[in-house]
């Protein structure tokens, strides 16, 4: 493997890692297993890398991996204890993906909505949520009276939420 695909899939690997949790989280009775599947997935995605092709879904393979893994972990369970079927579990699949799918759009345009924000709106919102500040804090910091920072915090946030809604109404809309 070439230094240049050890580097993407590192990346891939490591952008992909709160998406693939969350997928397994979906569909694993026990939350005590998602770390450790987690890092099996990780494994099979590292040692596999040469499969993957450049250019192509990374997402669209990684979750194939998570998804093989999880049927079976599910296999286990199920000589332990009851759990879901396969069907049912292929329709647990299908709605969590179709979910990460709806959540990815949604990131999308909350990330194209911040890029419309002026830069002291967008300060304002890394303060506030970025750093963690409270409302107080952040009115101390910038000099004005903290019922003015609620105020344009509700109004940013206002804006954001209407953005994002037109932003994936444009993206449903047929062409």
């Amino acid at each position: 493997m070439s230094e240049t695909t050890r580097k993407l899939i590192v990346q891939e690997i490591a952008r992909h890692q709160s998406r693939l949790r969350a997928f397994v989280r979906c569909l694993l009775v026990r939350s005590s297993d998602v770390d450790d599947l987690l890092q099996e997935i990780n494994v099979v995605l590292w040692e596999k890398a040469d499969e993957f092709q450049q250019g192509t879904d990374f997402w669209a393979w990684a979750s194939q991996v998570a998804r093989y893994k999880v049927l079976n972990q599910v296999r286990k369970y199920g000589r332990e204890r009851v759990v879901f079927d396969e069907e049912t579990l292929q329709q647990i699949i299908e709605t969590s993906s179709r979910k990460l799918q709806q959540l990815d759009a949604r990131q999308e345009a909350l990330n194209h909505c911040l890029k419309q924000l002026p830069p002291a709106q967008r300060q304002l919102l890394d303060f506030r949520y970025g750093s963690d500040q409270s409302v107080e804090k952040i009115a101390e910091a910038i000099g004005r009276p903290a019922g003015s920072i609620r105020q344009t915090l509700y109004r940013v946030r206002t804006a954001l939420l209407a953005c994002i809604a037109g932003q994936l109404a444009t993206e449903v809309r047929p062409a």
